[in-house]
């Protein structure tokens, strides 16, 4: 995948793959990128088949997941202290606060995070 980055939360990548044309609309040629929190979430579901799962791994060798880093972890750190947020998902919205790339996600309560970093709803 080319273009323009997207940091793309659990649920969107799921939609994406269950064959959401909105999703898939507007992942299609972007350059994807995940927490690696979403590559755990995605790869810790036990319900798949064994060619699910299979085609879950192939897909995740064309997207950028991104490690925790310090800073990450201290953006994280505040969200979960000061605004109360599950640590999943502080730790994707950390990954995009950090690294500056729009997330891409279905979940209300990241909007309270505006102006840290740039959302994209679905």
């Amino acid at each position: 995948m080319s273009g323009d980055p997207l940091l793309v939360d659990t649920n969107i990548l799921i939609h994406h793959w269950n064959g959401d044309p909105r999703t898939t609309r507007l992942l299609d040629n972007k350059l994807i990128h995940i927490s690696f929190i979403t590559e755990i979430e995605v790869l810790g579901f036990h319900g798949y088949t064994a060619h699910e799962r299979a085609k879950v791994i192939a897909d995740l060798a064309f997207i950028r997941i991104i490690d925790m880093d310090a800073g990450i972890k201290a953006v994280a750190i505040d969200l979960c202290a000061k605004d109360r947020m599950k640590l999943a998902d502080a730790l994707i919205a950390a990954t995009a606060i950090r690294t500056g790339i729009p997330l891409v996600t279905e979940d209300k309560h990241f909007r309270k995070l505006k102006g840290m970093l740039e959302l994209v709803e679905l």
